[in-house]
């Protein structure tokens, strides 16, 4: 069997070093990208969550309320009404704006449509629940 020998015993050049650093630095850079595009995913997704439980919060009100008490009048908001809600030590800057309307379609029946809306870097978002309302007999 050979043995193959390095006669050239010099090492890594500066250049090598050098071009073995900024490959690093791409490879960092890459990583941090993909950190910070994963956070603001995380927090689109944990503002959805919180918006969903707000119009599930305002559904659940409404449903409680007797029949005849829910009326077109009573629950149709001109100007979004605002709610701040914090969590996790941050709270939505102008918080979420909630819609209410409760349409009537016929004697027995309503309908209520709750819309949720909310700001995140400079993009709205809204969020959209209904129900149907029965007289109960």
């Amino acid at each position: 069997m050979m043995r193959i020998v390095l006669s050239d015993k010099k090492g890594l050049s500066l250049v090598e070093v050098m071009i073995a650093l900024v490959v690093l630095l791409l490879v960092v850079l890459a990583l941090m990208q993909t950190a910070l595009l994963s956070i603001d995913a995380n927090m689109n997704n944990l503002l959805r969550d919180e918006a969903v439980n707000i119009a599930e919060q305002h559904i659940i009100a409404i449903r409680n309320t007797p029949f005849d008490s829910v009326t077109a009048t009573g629950y149709v908001a001109d100007a979004p009404t605002p709610e701040t809600k914090a969590f996790r030590n941050f709270a939505l800057p102008g918080g979420y704006a909630i819609r209410r309307q409760v349409t009537d379609l016929g004697l027995d029946n309503k309908q209520v449509d709750i819309e949720v809306t909310w700001t995140w870097k400079g993009e709205s978002y809204t969020h959209i629940i209904n129900s149907i309302l029965r007289r109960p007999s």
